[in-house]
């Protein structure tokens, strides 16, 4: 069975799936829609140019449309993904589920937890196959990190993500992105939780102390050093920042995990520290290939099992952003627990 996709936003991230599903026999992709025209056209020419250097004999000829209620009525479609902004989640999701359709909504799903948590409410009570855009659940580092996790008591991680603001023009307000920690760092959040279970605690300070300098409309948080305490009892420190476009130290990336016996480390690889050796272990992942590929196989054989991130669970990544996010606003750490059971209960 062939499956036809449709896409509802076609910017950087959905040039990415496409490519991937372009390489996919079992993925045909029949409408792209976007309320900018010109970024349809953009985005075929740049898969079909990446494709066609891939030696990849498939091309992307999906129907172009700015109305997704059109694609939704007139493609005859078995999936839709979803690669919109964090501002721009809720209407579409709900066309799709009207039409329903299984679907993949990349990350962040939103702005507003309740939003969110009533799109997720919808997709329960309609039966839903929903995907989340986290592929780093489908990596292998992921799951070498978590069988070398296993059983071994963790006290402590420690996070750092560096770099410069995206040139995407409504990065930088708070109101269309929600913040590198929101919409960006929202990747190791859920690595966190996905290696580690559950937050229960976050306590944060941030600040705009460079970026706005030279852009005044500039009020995202461009610094920022988060707390985490989890369920199980591990303690967590996670930094990141907007204002080392011109580089970090090496030594200062990645996800380091602590335990009894073993250090952990995900950088570009993964290694794992022991009293008496070092073990060093090197991925050619794709993890957005197994993503899309397990998305579309779900789908064709009706399979939520193959799905590592559903949407519920991408509510709960969104919920620990959100709480950090307030934190640095109020100065007061942030039930992670309370602000679902306030905002988005039943998740």
């Amino acid at each position: 069975m062939s499956v036809r996709i449709g896409f509802i936003g076609t910017g950087g991230i959905a040039v990415s799936h496409l490519e991937s599903l372009l390489g996919d026999p079992n993925a045909e992709v029949v409408g792209l829609c976007d309320i900018a025209p010109e970024r349809i056209e953009a985005t075929r020419t740049a898969v079909n140019d990446a494709v066609g250097a891939a030696n990849n004999s498939r091309t992307l000829d999906g129907v172009a449309y700015t109305d997704y209620n059109a694609m939704l009525r007139d493609e005859h479609l078995d999936a839709v993904y979803l690669c919109l902004p964090p501002f721009a989640h809720g209407d579409a999701e709900d066309a799709v589920i009207a039409a329903g359709l299984p679907m993949l909504v990349e990350k962040p799903v939103g702005l507003d937890l309740a939003v969110a948590a009533r799109t997720l409410s919808s997709i329960q009570r309609r039966g839903i196959l929903a995907a989340s855009g986290y592929q780093l659940r489908y990596g292998e580092i992921l799951e070498r990190a978590r069988q070398l996790l296993e059983g071994r008591t963790v006290g402590m991680v420690v996070v750092m993500r560096f770099g410069g603001t995206p040139s995407t023009p409504w990065y930088h307000r708070q109101d269309r992105s929600g913040g590198q920690l929101i919409e960006m760092a929202t990747h190791q959040v859920d690595m966190l939780r996905f290696l580690l279970g559950e937050v229960r605690t976050v306590y944060a300070a941030a600040a705009t102390r460079v970026n706005n300098l030279t852009r005044p409309d500039y009020d995202i948080f461009d610094v920022n050093c988060m707390t985490l305490t989890f369920e199980s009892g591990v303690v967590g420190n996670f930094a990141n920042n907007f204002i080392s476009r011109h580089g970090s130290p090496l030594e200062a990336r990645g996800l380091h995990i602590f335990c009894d016996g073993l250090t952990l480390s995900l950088t570009s690889g993964l290694r794992a520290s022991y009293p008496d050796h070092v073990d060093e272990f090197s991925f050619d992942d794709e993890a957005m290939v197994s993503e899309d590929r397990a998305f579309v196989r779900a789908v064709a054989e009706g399979r939520p099992d193959l799905i590592r991130s559903d949407y519920a669970s991408a509510v709960r990544t969104l919920a620990v952003t959100i709480a950090g996010d307030r934190s640095a606003r109020t100065g007061q750490p942030i039930d992670v627990p309370a602000l679902l059971a306030a905002e988005a209960p039943g998740v």
